[in-house]
């Protein structure tokens, strides 16, 4: 695992002074693997036949891009980040082993799609893009000499997914087709988010998400394709069609919270697609814009989405920033009320703390917030409260060892020793391995 890596070079001088507890080791491998991925980017779009040019703009916007930013200053990003070098990777050693057949080229490419599909299970949707791009943008009239190698290989390796989870993950993840209706509305938010990214957040839930830039991005691309003199619209509508399928496994998930680092790798078609209207209105419009225009505009495109970006990364500077920049993004999820709370309680700030809780409650239930409640309860030794609320906790979370505990702590100081017997030896039950 890259984490335990990381813990491993990067030494113990953090401030709680737990071997691997500097986070500098582990903000470097994400942007190191942000690297990766940018040339990854680059490399991809210029087998799009996107000039040198257009192709090097398009990453260094997604280099640059604020709504991309959680996927590299938030660590726990990490996981959308390994999954698009593997990605990326992938379709790269796809695309070439299908322009000169080279066995190297198709075993690099199962390699590095299985390890995709052990990054993280929305790969799986990954062979859907490469026939797609197959068949919607190369348009080849015999697709029967490589086709059944990659359809078997595709499927083994997704089979052996399936059965990984059956081992490690019986009870699944739950995704429906409603569930993905449902989340249309996110669908298009996320459009708008990445064509204009000023307004990122560290989370959200779709009440608080507005689809109106979505809307109007989905309008002036598909304009865009349609009147700029040059534009391949079949590569335009690969792009976004890249975007809706890498997304699509997320949104099947019910009550899915929407993070902008689960952007990172569907991003890609979107930026596709912007490249290649890009590259028709700089070169093929009357007259095309002149190279020095070109990058001028690039440049100055790329500097104000990095200022954007530095302003915002803060916001993952450490649990307090985090979780205020939540709640100001998403007043309405009872996450983001929790994480506040949470870093209100470690401050020591127990009236806050028990706002945040209570609005938290408000929204929607929640695992583990009974709980903190209950601990802010004992510190103010109100143990009929903090038993009320270790209840409430346990009738959702009836499994969750350290409720048992507290439990326990309540019982004996109301002088129910029995009880509370029975409450530590079954919080010892379930910490058992």
């Amino acid at each position: 695992d890259s984490y335990a890596l990381d813990a491993l070079w990067s030494g113990a001088s953090g401030v709680s002074g737990v071997s691997g507890a500097n986070p500098a080791g582990y903000h470097a491998t994400n942007v190191a693997l942000h690297a990766v991925v940018t040339g990854l980017v680059f490399a991809l779009f210029r087998r799009f036949a996107l000039p040198p040019g257009v192709a090097l703009a398009a990453a260094l916007v997604f280099a640059v891009h604020p709504t991309l930013a959680a996927a590299v200053a938030w660590i726990p990003g990490r996981n959308d980040s390994l999954l698009a070098v593997f990605a990326l990777a992938a379709w790269i050693f796809f695309l070439r082993d299908r322009s000169r057949s080279s066995r190297w080229d198709k075993a690099l490419h199962f390699a590095f799609f299985g390890l995709a599909l052990l990054t993280k299970e929305t790969a799986i949707a990954l062979p859907l893009v490469w026939i797609a791009e197959t068949v919607v943008v190369d348009r080849p009239r015999d697709l029967r000499s490589n086709a059944m190698a990659y359809v078997v290989g595709w499927a083994v390796l997704g089979a052996a997914l399936v059965l990984l989870h059956r081992a490690f993950a019986p009870g699944g993840i739950g995704a429906s087709s409603g569930a993905l209706v449902a989340n249309v509305p996110v669908l298009v938010s996320s459009l708008g988010k990445l064509v204009f990214p000023f307004a990122p957040t560290v989370l959200s839930v779709q009440g608080d998400l507005s689809a109106w830039p979505g809307v109007i991005a989905a309008v002036a691309l598909g304009a865009s394709a349609l009147v700029v003199p040059g534009v391949r619209a079949r590569v335009v509508v690969f792009g976004l069609a890249t975007f809706v399928v890498l997304l699509a496994p997320v949104l099947a998930v019910p009550g899915t919270l929407v993070l902008d680092n689960r952007l990172y790798l569907p991003a890609v078609g979107v930026l596709l697609a912007l490249g290649e209207i890009a590259r028709a209105a700089a070169f093929e419009g009357t007259p095309p814009v002149e190279a020095r225009l070109f990058v001028a505009l690039s440049v100055v495109l790329a500097a104000v989405l990095g200022a954007v970006t530095l302003g915002y990364e803060g916001a993952y500077r450490n649990r307090g920033t985090f979780a205020r920049e939540a709640v100001d993004g998403s007043p309405h999820s009872p996450l983001a009320h929790f994480c506040l709370g949470q870093a209100y309680q470690i401050a020591g700030d127990p009236e806050r703390a028990l706002a945040e809780y209570t609005t938290s409650l408000s929204l929607g239930p929640g695992e583990i917030v009974h709980n903190n409640i209950a601990v802010l309860y004992m510190a103010g030794a109100r143990w009929s409260d903090a038993e009320r609320e270790l209840r409430e906790e346990l009738a959702l979370n009836p499994r969750y060892a350290r409720a048992y505990e507290n439990l326990a702590v309540v019982l004996r100081r109301e002088g129910r020793d029995d009880e509370s017997r029975e409450a530590s030896a079954t919080a010892r039950a379930l910490e058992a391995p």
